[in-house]
């Protein structure tokens, strides 16, 4: 993850830090962001989640498979 926004303080991911898990047979995981209303007036914020391949038996069809979400103040 990266982005303006900062994870456990804007908002929170679902899962384990860092890892999505694909089960054997599927084509796609769940991975769900909430985001936290702390009150704090500050401009809008990004996160984005990129995925990568690794040596874990993977790849990726698209190179820079990504997701770019904007968190909104006082949202």
């Amino acid at each position: 993850m990266r982005g303006t926004a900062w994870n456990g303080n804007d908002y929170t991911l679902s899962g384990t830090p860092g890892q999505v898990t694909i089960a054997a047979g599927q084509l796609s995981s769940t991975v769900i962001l909430q985001s936290i209303a702390d009150h704090v007036k500050e401009r809008n914020e990004t996160a984005v989640m990129a995925l990568a391949s690794t040596s874990g038996g993977y790849t990726l069809q698209k190179r820079g498979a990504k997701a770019t979400l904007m968190i909104l103040n006082g949202q």
